[in-house]
């Protein structure tokens, strides 16, 4: 263990708790002030203060000796997509959430070549920036030859392109999906494992417009709708959707959303946008449809749609079998505890458990 303490793992702990420096401190026993410093560098906590801060924390005590801090910064490119009603305290508890996601598939892909089976993305050679969301999405489902009509499986796809997608335990319902390109490069979307398959599915075709169209991570509206657009185009082409739109009804929403594994929502949505509904037939739609807002009829996991991402699990796979590491030693690759080890055991299906959090 190196004996230099890591001030800057010190706020990412403390944020991914979701608490501010002064609860620390009364936690710690310790003043706001001392917290502080310890952030910006301007002093070191002693041998019991680490040990403190490690039990309430509960992260190990070599989680803040990590010098390998660019495996944990924000990515270059990443974005996330959040209501209005996420607070500024959970949005800096998401964001370390990201950072730590990031950084364990970081140290799990470091290991591993490109002949072991986790190559570089199979993305467009370029995408223009005059050319429009709905046709970077035709070109790439052109590029990846799939066939007309419903993905049935969105995960398989990506991963199949070396696309890393995972569930994660965001704990908040304010966020869907976040996406960023690790420091080698491999394409990661993460997507809240607690939303309905249909929501999922679009979140993550969503997360997918952002890799092809975005090069920087500033959040705006126009990239937001962008995204919309492209996994609009990618889930229910144009060609293939159009004619089951027209004379749109409320009792057809049922079957369309069975066919094509996207809510109901959006299927209305899409009508509207390929404007084979008015103004007045979409309002009337959505006040149709409002009842269901939280809950939409139809299980689309009934109708033959399947996301269960495997990717990462395949890259631990790979350190515990083929590398032949030990449950403690990838904890402590990773710099885990049991908790926080385990659920991360359990988005990738190989597991069970609970994560750590602040419940504000």
């Amino acid at each position: 263990m190196e004996t230099r303490f890591n001030y800057q793992m010190l706020e990412l702990a403390r944020s991914s708790r979701g608490i501010t420096q002064k609860e620390l401190a009364a936690l710690i026993n310790r003043t706001q002030a001392a917290v502080s410093q310890w952030e910006h560098n301007l002093r070191e906590p002693n041998e019991e203060d680490i040990s403190t801060l490690s039990t309430v924390l509960n992260y190990p005590i070599s989680f803040f000796y990590q010098e390998d801090i660019d495996a944990y910064l924000p990515p270059v490119q990443g974005h996330y997509r959040k209501k209005a009603a996420l607070k500024a305290v959970s949005r800096t508890q998401l964001e370390a959430h990201f950072r730590l996601l990031g950084g364990w598939v970081n140290k799990l892909q470091d290991v591993i070549e490109p002949e072991d089976g986790i190559a570089k993305p199979d993305f467009l050679d370029d995408a223009l920036t005059d050319t429009s969301p709905e046709d970077l999405a035709r070109q790439l489902r052109a590029k990846w030859r799939i066939p007309n009509g419903p993905i049935r499986s969105l995960t398989t796809l990506l991963e199949n392109h070396k696309i890393v997608v995972a569930k994660t335990w965001m704990a908040n319902e304010n966020v869907d999906g976040y996406s960023f390109f690790t420091r080698s490069g491999m394409p990661v979307i993460y997507v809240n494992k607690d939303v309905a398959m249909d929501r999922l599915r679009f979140n993550i075709a969503h997360e997918l417009g952002h890799l092809v169209m975005h090069s920087d991570c500033l959040p705006d509206a126009e990239r937001e709708n962008e995204a919309h657009r492209f996994a609009a185009e990618f889930l229910m082409p144009r060609f293939d959707i159009e004619d089951r739109l027209r004379g749109l009804r409320f009792e057809s929403l049922l079957p369309l959303k069975a066919k094509w594994g996207c809510s109901m929502a959006s299927l209305l949505y899409r009508a509207k946008q390929l404007k084979l509904v008015n103004d007045d037939r979409y309002r009337s739609l959505v006040i149709e449809l409002s009842p269901y807002r939280k809950k939409e009829p139809v299980d689309v996991a009934k109708h033959g749609f399947v996301e269960h991402p495997q990717l990462l699990g395949e890259m631990v796979r790979y350190h515990m079998e083929e590398m032949e590491m030990t449950t403690t030693q990838l904890k402590g690759m990773l710099h885990l505890n049991d908790l926080d080890f385990s659920q991360l055991m359990l988005s990738i299906g190989r597991g069970n458990g609970g994560m750590y959090v602040s419940h504000r």
